[in-house]
């Protein structure tokens, strides 16, 4: 399943990439005739209420707080979620990230991180590195809520 979110989104498209959706942050309307080529039919997300739409398979989202919208669109994305690729999506890139071998982020991460977690992953595009912290608790706790 793809989305597309358009620019007053952005933090819908980091929570959808979280989740592990191939999740497109598109700047203008005009992008949008692209992307419904390209990928179909792909969900528009957007905030636009004054300028019309082009697009039949839009969701007007009524928030301006992620979880709202999250719960929001919760009908939508809830069959479509794979627990497989839950947190396995670089959240600026959008690219599915890579299991890293540990000694290869030596340096790219603080020291202790380095030495309290065993498991990372990386972005192949921005070299961004990924691991399991104290933050996944909290994602784990709205991931479920999400599902449940």
């Amino acid at each position: 399943m793809i989305f597309l979110c358009d620019l007053m989104l952005g933090k819908l498209v980091k929570y959808l990439r979280i989740l592990g959706f191939d999740t497109i942050y598109i700047t203008s309307v005009a992008e949008l005739d692209r992307y419904k080529d390209e990928y179909s039919p792909p969900i528009f997300f957007t905030k636009r209420r004054k300028q019309k739409v082009p697009y039949s398979n839009c969701i007007f989202i009524e928030s301006n707080d992620v979880f709202s919208q999250l719960s929001q669109i919760r009908d939508i994305i809830k069959p479509h979620i794979n627990g497989k690729t839950l947190m396995k999506r670089c959240i600026q890139c959008n690219i599915p990230l890579n299991d890293a071998e540990k000694d290869d982020i030596e340096g790219l991460v603080p020291e202790f991180i380095f030495h309290t977690y065993s498991i990372f992953r990386t972005c192949p595009v921005c070299r961004k590195v990924y691991w399991k912290g104290s933050h996944a608790e909290h994602m784990e706790k709205w991931i479920k809520e999400i599902t449940s």
